[in-house]
């Protein structure tokens, strides 16, 4: 078990090396859905993810989960990792490794509050995991630049805050997980373009991060309803439902 553990940091680590921080300009292609960002990087090391992905479903234990967890984050796709890992925690509370993932996979998808609080959990278990120490300190600093950013919006005039800035303003702070503020934001958009597709999408995903699924579910089915080609909305409706259906059982 020792052993395994050894080869399993050592893979992280080995990761973690090659996509730096340049992951902050990555978007997931997994959920939530908000807009993709462009990649720095000229290429990424062949995963045969597929191959991953088969051993998982023949059996889901947390080598399996966490192997695959780590092949989604070498493919630029954090989003991806964040259920595999939560599974492997079902598996192994007391996991340093996977919440250490977890805070890098927050940390790529610019949710730095939950990276945070990952990187911490896992220092928490193991104080001395320097990778972890490496990852808090990433995830930090990058809520730091949110927070100054946002004090310059704060000084905008009114007359300056078009849907643009909203929009920019919103997501600043759900970067630093106050849910409640995004959706305080964009809803002063919602009441002069009450059809914007895009922003009630948002207004999703914010309850979605607060775990409040029901009311996700009413604002992605209004997405849908203002426009039944809204792709990004079908699919966030069939996240929060599946999120709902998991959180009942």
């Amino acid at each position: 078990m020792f052993q395994k553990k050894r080869v399993l940091l050592f893979l992280i680590a080995t990761i973690l090396l090659v996509f730096p921080i340049v992951y902050l300009l990555v978007k997931s292609a997994g959920k939530p859905d908000l807009p993709k960002q462009q990649s720095t990087l000229n290429s990424t090391p062949q995963t045969d993810i597929a191959l991953l992905e088969s051993k998982v479903k023949e059996n889901p234990s947390y080598d399996n989960l966490i192997a695959l967890a780590v092949g989604y984050i070498g493919l630029q796709q954090p989003g991806k990792s964040i259920d595999p890992l939560k599974r492997a925690l079902e598996l192994n509370p007391k996991s340093e490794v996977a919440y250490n993932d977890l805070g890098c996979a927050y940390t790529m998808l610019m949710q730095y509050q939950d990276g945070i609080d990952a990187c911490n959990k896992a220092l928490e278990l193991a104080p001395d995991f320097q990778l972890a120490k490496n990852n808090l300190k990433w995830a930090t600093d990058e809520k730091e630049k949110i927070i100054e950013n946002i004090k310059t919006q704060e000084n905008v005039a009114a007359g300056h805050r078009d849907t643009r800035f909203l929009i920019s303003y919103g997501l600043n702070y759900l970067k630093i997980g106050n849910y409640d503020k995004s959706i305080e934001i964009w809803s002063i958009i919602l009441k002069t373009e009450p059809n914007n597709t895009d922003v009630l999408n948002y207004i999703g995903v914010a309850y979605m991060l607060k775990k409040k699924y029901r009311e996700a579910i009413i604002i992605f089915k209004r997405a849908v309803d203002k426009n039944p080609e809204n792709t990004l909305g079908k699919n966030n409706l069939a996240w929060a439902m599946d999120e709902l259906e998991k959180a009942v059982k």
